[in-house]
């Protein structure tokens, strides 16, 4: 006898999943089952549904074998609603909002312990999915991060903005430290394969000391074997000579113990230097441009290229910065028009 008796509990969770069910498969071994326990034959379902009667059959004998019928949606659907109620659902998505789950193990076993229900991990991912949660990298943020500080800020850059005057000009700097390396990315890839690119050591970097100038997208920089107070005064020497016909430079840059060195002190305190510096609130990366010129370079200049030689690795980062208005307009995409503040969350 072909029939499938299904309580009458059994067909209603039958029914609600077939409903969510995404996968085409999945949603048509769902309906073989509710089809043979509407009283159809295996050669009538095989017709309907456009299987042959030994898939009919195999799906069939599945269930069967199944001696309750949670064990056979357990192994082929795990995690769906039905095995949960509504609060325990809500309870489990508080439970990821509020802490970190880095493992759906965690997961599997907050419901073992809270719920005495046994999940698969296959199952609390589909959960996990169907509440809207997706598996992506965190976002990491300064520890001591001042909210208020930014926001005042920010307040007073758009202001020193808005009354910019055209005599003056306002840059962002940093120093950077590229190493001669690749840099680990994704790529599309056939599945079950993968793709190598060849590594360095890593030991060999430059140091760079640069400004950004927002509204022209020009880039002022220094190399050197080290970023110290002496090769900063040099990088604002070729500064007030690159903008020699602005009356005022304002320097937006962070904290670091070389800008407020006692020389560069001296050197910003003498009669005709036109540089003012406006440092940022530390722990403030996110509110200078520059950073993301450095993303950039890190991203499409040193990338996934493979340099043997240091040489060719300094050729290929002197060349960006020598040509770098070639790059203008994929710049300008890039790195945006807008300071974005940090907001912690609880």
């Amino acid at each position: 006898m072909n029939k499938i008796a299904l309580s009458e509990e059994e067909r209603k969770d039958l029914v609600r999943l077939g409903r969510q069910i995404k996968d085409v498969k999945g949603a048509i071994r769902v309906r073989v089952i509710l089809a043979l326990d509407a009283g159809y034959t295996n050669e009538e379902v095989a017709k309907i549904l456009l299987l042959d009667e030994d898939t009919v059959s195999k799906w069939k004998r599945k269930y069967e074998r199944r001696q309750f019928f949670s064990d056979w949606l357990e192994e082929y659907y795990a995690g769906y609603n039905g095995k949960l109620t509504k609060e325990q659902i809500k309870e489990i998505e508080e439970f990821v909002e509020k802490h970190t789950v880095t493992d759906s193990r965690e997961v599997v076993n907050f419901i073992k312990k809270e719920f005495d229900k046994g999940y698969t991990i296959t199952g609390v991912t589909k959960l996990l999915h169907r509440l809207g949660f997706v598996y992506k990298q965190v976002v990491l943020v300064p520890g001591k991060l001042d909210e208020a500080k930014q926001e005042a800020w920010l307040k007073e850059y758009k202001e020193l903005e808005e009354k910019k005057k055209e005599e003056e000009v306002i840059l962002f700097g940093d120093g950077v430290h590229p190493t001669h390396n690749v840099h680990k990315t994704k790529a599309w890839i056939k599945k079950g394969e993968e793709k190598q690119i060849k590594t360095n050591t890593g030991r060999g970097r430059l140091n760079i000391n640069g400004v950004l100038n927002m509204e022209t997208m020009a880039v002022t920089t220094h190399f050197s074997k080290t970023i110290n107070a002496q090769k900063t005064i040099k990088l604002f020497d070729k500064i007030q000579l690159v903008y020699k016909d602005k009356a005022t430079i304002y320097l937006i840059i962070d904290n670091a113990r070389y800008y407020k060195n006692k020389e560069v002190t001296a050197y910003l305190a003498k009669q005709g230097c036109r540089i003012k510096l406006k440092f940022l609130p530390p722990y403030s990366p996110n509110l200078n441009y520059i950073e993301r010129l450095w993303k950039y370079m890190k991203k499409y200049i040193i990338g996934i290229k493979h340099r043997e030689k240091f040489k060719a690795f300094e050729q290929d980062i002197h060349q960006f910065f020598d040509h770098i208005d070639q790059h203008e307009e994929k710049l300008r995409q890039f790195i945006g028009t807008e300071l974005r503040l940090i907001k912690l969350t609880a």
